[in-house]
């Protein structure tokens, strides 16, 4: 949950300070790498308490965290605009990746980093500069910042 907070903060502080009406897909596109490659698998795992299922339902799934993965999901998503927006949605969704992204490769794994080139590459890479839970001390802090930022700019808008 907190990184989800991080993530959204991302977009969302310096939306703050825009009306443009993309910024919530980019919003969006901060958390949708973690819920399309993660909740797929948590969601199989509890039917796999009841049902027994294959090992390799629950692998695939991580793509969609990985940038060509993700950029593709981006593309199915934006289809779902009205063809004038679908270009727009598409940008928006893959700057909030790519917002994403740099949270990400701030993080610690254990070693075992991102494949940023995937599928092309097995190479792995993250700068290992923060834990992979150092955002949930920082969460409600950028919370409270997003919705000050943006309870002023209403404001100032009014």
């Amino acid at each position: 949950m907190a990184d989800g907070v991080t993530h959204l903060a991302t977009a969302a502080l310096p939306s703050a300070w825009s009306r443009h009406r993309a910024w919530p897909l980019v919003g969006l596109g901060t958390v949708l790498p973690d819920v399309a490659s993660r909740a797929p698998g948590l969601a199989l795992e509890r039917v796999a308490k009841v049902v027994p299922l294959p090992e390799a339902v629950f692998w695939p799934w991580g793509v969609l965290h990985e940038p060509v993965g993700y950029v593709l999901l981006a593309g199915v998503v934006s289809g779902a605009f009205r063809p004038e927006d679908r270009r727009l949605a598409w940008r928006a969704l893959v700057s909030g990746g790519v917002l994403h992204w740099i949270v990400d490769v701030l993080q610690d794994h254990h070693g075992v980093g991102y494949r940023w080139l995937a599928p092309f590459s097995g190479w792995r890479w993250e700068l290992g500069w923060i834990g992979s839970e150092a955002t949930v001390v920082a969460a409600p802090f950028l919370a409270v910042a997003t919705l000050v930022g943006m309870a002023a700019h209403t404001r100032r808008r009014g």
